[in-house]
């Protein structure tokens, strides 16, 4: 998986992900955390999380550790 579209950036309640690999077909999605601010992104690269309810979404923070965002709960 890679990502050569224009989501690069998720706003995850203020805290900026870059967005490493996406899949449509899998509807999988995955991001690190960044030290940006939004202000720091473009504006049409930056998504909000709440537009990838559909995905499996895998968030990483800046320690290393990966949490599956699960939008059921």
């Amino acid at each position: 998986m890679s990502n050569n579209t224009k989501i690069k950036y998720l706003n995850v309640t203020g805290k900026i992900y870059q967005v490493i690999n996406i899949s449509f077909f899998h509807m999988t999605l995955e991001a690190v955390e960044t030290n940006l601010t939004a202000a720091d992104v473009s504006e049409d690269e930056l998504w909000n999380l709440d537009e990838f309810e559909k995905y499996e979404v895998k968030l990483v923070n800046n320690s290393g550790k990966g949490e599956i965002i699960d939008f059921e709960s």
